[in-house]
Formats: structure tokens, C-alpha cells, sequence
């Protein structure tokens, strides 16, 4: 059964990548038309990150079908303020992401950022991604199986204008998921960043950036412990990242007046 009218379909993985078509088959079973806005390439790690300073070029490949040299926040502008314009979509969904989006990587990730871009323009707006082992292929087996389901549960229900949701499947066979959890963010798995050096054939120095997982705090209620225990998480988001009790703290710290 059809429960939405249109559907954007963005990635930051790129317009050819796995987990985008399995998106767009999913989609369809949820959606009367879908349409695909994502980028050319791979655009991992651009989080919001928008071409201000650059034009953006697309070009169609088929109907409802843009392939965009931009980052997944350009995507979903370029959607929802140009070619979908007339017919606005009533959905936004971003991924399927090959690898998690938990915790501290949520501020990295394209697959949020579009999400979040929609979430902006006023559409609800969900990020999907599916759990790895970054030394193993990635198993799709979860998302495969249970992601129609999770988008039929997560639509029964509006959610907040100012929040995006956050989904992660676990990195498990599809028959060994255990259902479905609303969780908070945490840390995650990230504990730093490593920049390693290496030379070309020209003898220039060049540098790999990539991000250090380690084994940091897993609270009960955090989207990396629910995950890791075999649950589907889904994480509510919102633009607003002040940490509460230390603005209480450093209000009455720094408060002076001139």
C-alpha cells in the first residue's frame, strides 16, 4: 500500500552507489513517484556543506532522475527549489548509507546532511544508513529485509517540524533483528581523526584523512549500544547543539556588562 504521494531520494555514496538502489526499490513500494537527486560521486564526510562559492551543475538522467556535481545538501536544494518546485515532495530520504551514522558521525555525514537540508526546506526528512565492519564488505541483508518496515512504522506517525530522524540498521542478519528503537545520540564510536602521509610517482607529499574508532561510553539509551544489541535504531535530530547544564554554568561565569 501506497501511505505517501512523492518521494525525493538523495545519498552522499553517489548516484550509482548500492544503497541508493535499494533505496529507490523500497521507495516505490511506499510511494506513487519517486524521484532521484544525488550526487555524481562520492561526497562522504561533507556533512550540511553547500557550493556557495560555485556554481552547481546537473545533468538528467532520466525522468525524475539528477545526477548532481555537488554535495547532498545541493541535492536537495537543487530538488526541492528547482526541479521539484511545482510538485514539492512530501518526503526526503537520504541513503541507504554504505556504513553507520552514530554518534559524532552524524556532524560528518552527507547522508544526514541532506536530511537535515530538508528538514530546513520543510519536509520530513530521514536519513538512513546501514552498519559495517569497516574491514568487511558491507552486509545490506539488514536494510534489505527491514527497511519498507521501518519506513511504514516511522510514517504512522508526524514527527516535530524542527527534527529529522536517524536511522541505523545493525550490522546482523536480517532474522536476527529485534525490532525497532527510538535512542539518543551518544558519542558514538569516533575518538579522533588520523592523517597518515604518503608520496606520489612525482615525489609530492599527499595526506589520508579518515576518522579513529575506539570503545567510548555506551549509554542504555544510546543509538551505537541499541545497534550494537541488534535493534534498528532511530534517532530524532534537530539543528539546536547547546549543551544545556554548561550553558547554565557558564551563564552565571561569564556574565558581564560593559
Amino acid at each position: 500500500m501506497k501511505i505517501v504521494n512523492r518521494v525525493l531520494l538523495t545519498n552522499d555514496d553517489g548516484f550509482d552507489a548500492p544503497g541508493l538502489a535499494l533505496l529507490a526499490q523500497a521507495a516505490g513500494e511506499i510511494a506513487e513517484e519517486v524521484w532521484i537527486v544525488a550526487p555524481s560521486q562520492d561526497k562522504s564526510g561533507v556533512a550540511n556543506s553547500l557550493s556557495m562559492r560555485a556554481p552547481v551543475r546537473v545533468v538528467k538522467r532520466g525522468e525524475r532522475l539528477f545526477a548532481v556535481y555537488g554535495t547532498p545538501a545541493d541535492c536537495v536544494a537543487f530538488a526541492i527549489r528547482q526541479a521539484m518546485q511545482d510538485t514539492p515532495p512530501d518526503l526526503v530520504l537520504s541513503g541507504i548509507n554504505n556504513g553507520s551514522n552514530l554518534g559524532f558521525e552524524t556532524l560528518l555525514s552527507g547522508t544526514v546532511g541532506a536530511a537535515t537540508t530538508g528538514m530546513l526546506l520543510g519536509v520530513p526528512s530521514i536519513a538512513l544508513s546501514q552498519n559495517r565492519d569497516p574491514d568487511n564488505e558491507v552486509n545490506w541483508d539488514s536494510a534489505r529485509h527491514h527497511v519498507v518496515k521501518t519506513l511504514r512504522q516511522l510514517l504512522q506517525h508526524p514527527w516535530d517540524k524542527q527534527v529529522c530522524l536517524n536511522v541505523n540498521f545493525p550490522d546482523i542478519a536480517a532474522d536476527k533483528v529485534k525490532g525497532i528503537r527510538v535512542t539518543a545520540q551518544g558519542m558514538g564510536k569516533v575518538d579522533g581523526l588520523t592523517v597518515d602521509a604518503t608520496r606520489d610517482p612525482h615525489g609530492e607529499d599527499y595526506f589520508w584523512i579518515r576518522v579513529q574508532h575506539g570503545r567510548l561510553d555506551r549509554p542504555a539509551n544510546s543509538e551505537l549500544k541499541l545497534n550494537e544489541e541488534g535493534y534498528i535504531s532511530v534517532t530524532p535530530l534537530t539543528f539546536e547543539r547547546t549543551q544545556t547544564n554548561e550553558y547554565q554554568r557558564l551563564a552565571t561565569l561569564y556574565r558581564q556588562d560593559f
